[in-house]
């Protein structure tokens, strides 16, 4: 069983006071083909990121899934094989969807959090989180 090195976290503000409650949260899989599980209303829906947009792809898809009435997913089978973004939804829709990821993440109320286990390097998530930072993104990272 592959081993996951990193995690995200979509939380929302609670309306008192500075507390958050989770909505949602992501695993990714490293190994030969990259992969992310989303865990949200007791379901687990899995998908292959591109090497080049982990960070990218499961923000898009953590955030979509965190969008969708529970009642939309409940029945869904959630744990089928996991297929790559671009077999599910096309290279243009992928594209977009990377391209306009700050645009995106800015019109929800949500805000991340971005886990790297020790033993991970964390330089190449660095450069993204701080360009989302910069675009009003709320996420944090930590390693």
């Amino acid at each position: 069983m592959p081993e996951f090195s990193a995690a995200l976290f979509a939380t929302q503000e609670r309306p008192h006071g500075p507390e958050h409650r989770l909505v949602a949260h992501a695993l990714l899989f490293e190994g030969n083909r990259p992969y992310w599980e989303v865990y949200i209303g007791g379901k687990v829906f899995r998908f292959i990121a591109h090497p080049d947009f982990l960070l990218e792809d499961g923000l898009w898809q953590l955030n979509n899934y965190c969008q969708i009435p529970a009642s939309e997913y409940k029945h869904d089978v959630s744990d089928n094989a996991p297929l790559t973004l671009e077999e599910e939804f096309g290279e243009a829709i992928c594209k977009q969807s990377r391209d306009n990821i700050a645009k995106e993440l800015s019109e929800t109320n949500l805000h991340f959090k971005f886990v790297q286990w020790p033993g991970h390097p964390m330089n190449k998530w660095n450069d993204k989180i701080s360009d989302l930072k910069k675009a009003g993104i709320h996420i944090t990272a930590q390693s």
